[in-house]
């Protein structure tokens, strides 16, 4: 799917997963994690090369908005993390874990998203651990919003498997053991309308959700569970409109 796509749903799935738990955690949390989840959403095209959205500051759809950090992740991402992961795995693998076609490899896997994840996240741990040897930044040593951004990276990179999952080249979720991709109908040039119907939906739900329990609708109790079934649940029904999984199976 175009970068875009992966903003927008990631993103949005986001806000679903935070709206009923919004009143219970501190406003730097919900920053965090959507920053994660924004960062985490184009990071595994990192195997695409250069054209990649995580190289450059112009946010996907955004109309010429910038976001500068965004290269400087995606270098950082490239160079640290998935360039000796990507030798470690060729290494231990051989070379017939690299893609025939296209640049699904490595970080468009279970197995690769979650190493990138822990990577990126000791790299920011180190980082800020040095930092904290600097008096008025003592407090980033070991700072609970360092593992919040790590999780949320991951949530971020999974949610960008789902999605490539719901179109017509899939993913690979055995890699690097087994190459047989699970994938879609959808058509993954952003003229398929069904990730901007479910992009709707995920608005709708949001705001619902929500509303329910800022109102009090819906007891506070159930906000935990209700940030995990309810985005769970639709994309469930996405993956299922997507046509997940398609009859013809694309091995690669």
């Amino acid at each position: 799917m175009k970068g875009s796509t992966h903003l927008l749903l990631s993103l949005l799935t986001g806000l679903v997963i935070l709206a009923p738990v919004a009143g219970l955690i501190h406003w730097s949390w919900s920053l965090v994690i959507l920053l994660g989840i924004f960062f985490g959403s184009i990071a595994p095209d990192v195997d695409k090369g250069r054209g990649s959205a995580i190289f450059h500051a112009a946010i996907p759809g955004a109309k010429g908005r910038r976001f500068f950090l965004t290269p400087v992740i995606g270098y950082f991402l490239y160079l640290f993390c998935y360039k000796p992961l990507s030798i470690i795995f060729v290494g231990i693998f051989g070379q017939k874990i690299l893609p025939k076609q296209g640049h699904r490899e490595l970080p468009h896997s279970p197995i690769g998203i979650i190493c990138m994840s822990a990577l990126l996240t000791l790299w920011l741990w180190l980082f800020c651990y040095v930092l904290s040897y600097i008096p008025p930044l003592e407090f980033l040593r070991d700072h609970v919003l360092i593992w919040i951004f790590g999780a949320a990276f991951l949530l971020g990179c999974f949610l960008h498997l789902l999605e490539d999952t719901c179109d017509n080249s899939g993913i690979h979720y055995l890699y690097p053991f087994r190459f047989r991709r699970i994938r879609g109908t959808v058509v993954g040039d952003g003229s398929d309308i069904r990730p901007k119907m479910f992009a709707v939906v995920l608005v709708v739900v949001a705001a619902v959700v929500f509303l329910g329990f800022f109102m009090g609708k819906i007891p506070a109790g159930y906000a935990k569970w209700a940030a995990f079934l309810v985005p769970a649940a639709l994309w469930i029904v996405f993956l299922k409109i997507s046509g997940v999984p398609a009859k013809k199976v694309v091995w690669e």
